[in-house]
């Protein structure tokens, strides 16, 4: 059977990028005579509506260039069932770091045509559908202020760790409304990660024990670390062996609701989504992906 991709490119994606490998994927493809249809979306949560539009059953593979905000606007739109692949072109490209596709746009793309097909989970929060995790509290706060505090000197990775260690220290705990599996409880947290993948923010380990097909979601709970502890303790969730703090939870679920709370602000895949109320769950082997699993 023929191949005919159709590629998902977000131009801003990696400071413009995404554009340049756009060309060679291109070229790639005439040289061998690939079929392929290049569709562009930019950061105005278009993505989606792109996709569920012009996908249709002509295309056998969904490839997508850019970052972690643009695979989320992809798997939103998508409504056939059909391969995904990722070249990587975002600024933390969080999602990827739980696969095996190879480092360089030549094995990334030898991985699109020949990899093996796995089924993986996706997560699901209210409507949305989010393929890594979410964060609710202290890194959604950092996805909200990155929107309405603009750093014009700064961009990518350096402006989202100048948003960190600019509340790191200040940043108040909440309280959370949850109800685990149909258990009701109340915490009072700094943050509250649930994830299908094990990394954020450009390579934070918060969820180190998820896994992308284990029917799970994979749930990271902290709870009062003092403001110096905060700073102490970065490299430890960076490395994600934050699992020996009393602070921490780590811990799997089916569904969790978080109860309404304008104190809260969330992100969903890296990009800003909205407060609580949220009901998660998680829609187990939804996606096909090209792709060795780690």
């Amino acid at each position: 059977m023929s191949r005919h991709f159709f590629v998902l490119i977000n131009p801003r994606s990696g400071r413009g990028k995404s554009q340049k490998i756009g060309k060679k994927v291109a070229d790639f493809f005439r040289l061998h005579k690939i079929k392929f249809a290049v569709f562009e979306t930019h950061n105005d949560c278009r993505g989606a509506q792109t996709v569920e539009e012009n996908l249709t059953l002509d295309y056998t593979d969904l490839m997508i260039i850019g970052g972690d905000g643009t695979i989320n606007e992809a798997i939103n739109g998508l409504k056939l069932d059909l391969p995904v692949s990722f070249i990587p072109s975002g600024s933390g490209n969080d999602f990827v770091k739980n696969l095996r596709i190879g480092s360089t746009l030549e094995i990334q793309l030898d991985t699109a045509l020949h990899g093996p097909i796995t089924r993986i989970d996706i997560g699901l929060c209210n409507d949305r559908k989010f393929i890594n995790g979410m964060g609710i509290g202290f890194d959604g706060q950092i996805a909200a202020d990155m929107i309405h505090r603009k750093v014009p000197f700064l961009s990518g990775q350096l402006k989202y760790y100048y948003h960190v260690l600019h509340i790191l220290g200040s940043y108040k705990y909440r309280d959370f409304d949850l109800t685990i599996d149909q258990v009701p409880q109340r915490q009072n947290l700094i943050l509250l990660t649930v994830a299908n993948g094990t990394t954020f923010g450009g390579g934070f380990k918060l969820t180190p024990h998820a896994k992308l097909n284990d029917g799970k979601l994979s749930i990271c709970a902290i709870g009062k670390l003092s403001p110096l502890q905060r700073y102490l303790k970065v490299l430890t969730l960076q490395k994600g062996s934050h699992n020996c703090l009393k602070e921490v939870s780590l811990f799997d679920a089916k569904e969790i609701s978080i109860g309404e709370n304008q104190q809260l602000e969330a992100h969903i895949d890296g990009e800003y989504f909205n407060q609580p109320p949220f009901t998660i769950s998680i829609l187990p082997s939804a996606l096909q992906i090209r792709a060795f699993l780690f």
